[in-house]
């Protein structure tokens, strides 16, 4: 039963490690191609066309993303200060505000970059105009008076309940009205989206890393199954890790821990790569200049094609789907794996004192037993008796020859 659980926490131990790869590869493909600002776009692009049945979806897609690429949504970050990075996080009073402020600049050319920016905003005014707000620039300016009003009379209010109630004085309307019934609901589809595009991106770069590394779960266990020394080690490691961790998380801010996260994935990981179970294809830098970076890359190109023939794709596709999982899923399996290996190797221990002790008992008391037998003044009593009628019997036989 030990050597079974030894072989799980080998494997969760694999996947641990390859999820947390899949993990920031992922991670990075989201950040760099700002999929959450995306989906946040076509949702709220989505929203604007909500407000009037003729609204040009081109027009509304310009105005979101002049609202999510302002300086106050996304915090001024550029990729590579090559463009500009649409904002994650907009916040409903943030949206409706940002909206009367973009169709108040209708009025200011120099604000507007090209003629499509320019007609967006005009249809948006128009909107405006059409749900009961005539004059967008004078109704935002009294939305911040009341909201600074509020402020001073009330310093304790929260900030989005004061801009809630100075857009619910001076900005009731249809326009607001419209914005406020639909944006939750809005905002929960984008959260929807982005999670399955999340969990399709996650496929595809567990699929990567699986075949990257040509990671074979059946061929896994069987080694794990076979190989007594790999098993032990690794599973020595784990609990090496995951015991400094428990200690670590008792006193360490939110920080750390994650540093230490980072690290016990590290310690894995070396402990897996020099047991060549889990290792990325490297090339040396030297030959690789030397070379023009042909000998070395076709070499570890050839090795890599070459060993597919000791890999089960059946294997690799199980891998895939386990890596989908994620890491805090395997983290959560391998603390628990731990814990039960710990309870069964105390058990054993105990059962194995038990048999022990049983044991020495029964040879003291036979010893005991057997010492009593050949001691005991009856026992002797009993073999001298029963001499004498043969030694009788034998002294009459000698007499009558």
């Amino acid at each position: 039963m030990l050597q079974s659980i030894d072989i799980l926490i080998g494997v969760v131990v694999v996947m641990l490690v390859a999820s947390l790869a899949v993990t920031m590869l992922t991670q990075s493909i989201i950040a760099a191609f700002g999929s959450k600002g995306r989906n946040l776009l076509q949702g709220l692009a989505g929203l604007i066309t909500h407000l009037s049945p003729g609204f040009s979806k081109k027009h509304a897609e310009e105005i979101i993303k002049m609202v999510l690429k302002d300086d106050t949504v996304n915090g001024g970050r550029k990729f590579f200060g090559l463009f500009v990075r649409y904002g994650n996080v907009i916040h409903r009073e943030e949206l409706t505000k940002m909206l009367l402020e973009l169709a108040a600049k209708v009025n200011d050319p120099s604000q507007l970059k090209n003629e499509v920016q320019k007609d967006a905003l005009n249809a948006l005014k128009k909107i405006m105009a059409a749900n009961g707000i005539t004059n967008p620039e004078q109704t935002l300016g009294n939305v911040r008076m009341f909201a600074l009003q509020l402020e001073k009379s009330y310093p304790e209010m929260a900030s989005n309940v004061r801009h809630n109630l100075a857009l619910m004085e001076h900005a009731n309307s249809q326009f607001l009205a419209k914005i406020n019934s639909k944006f939750d609901l809005i905002i929960d589809r984008v959260s929807e989206r982005f999670t399955f595009n999340a969990r399709i991106m996650t496929f595809f770069c567990a699929a990567l890393v699986a075949v990257t590394v040509q990671l074979d779960t059946i061929t896994l266990v069987n080694r794990f199954a076979m190989d007594e020394a790999t098993r032990a080690a690794i599973v020595n490691a784990a609990i090496t890790t995951q015991s400094a961790g428990s200690k670590e998380n008792q006193s360490e801010e939110t920080e750390a821990i994650a540093k230490r996260a980072e690290e016990t994935a590290n310690m894995l990981y070396r402990t897996l790569s020099s047991e060549g179970i889990l290792s990325v294809p490297k090339i040396n830098i030297v030959e690789f200049f030397e070379s023009d970076g042909n000998a070395s890359f076709k070499g570890v190109f050839h090795a890599w094609i070459k060993n597919w023939q000791n890999v089960n794709l059946l294997g690799i596709v199980i891998s895939i789907f386990l890596l989908t999982l994620g890491a805090p899923f395997w983290y959560s399996v391998l603390g628990k794996l731990l814990l039960l290996r710990s309870l069964l190797a105390r058990k054993d221990d105990e059962q194995r004192t038990v048999r022990q002790t049983s044991q020495q008992t029964s040879i003291v008391t036979a010893r005991s037993e057997s010492t009593q037998l050949t001691t005991s003044p009856s026992v002797l009593t009993t073999m001298a008796v029963g001499s004498t009628p043969a030694d009788e019997r034998n002294d009459e036989v000698e007499g009558s020859r």
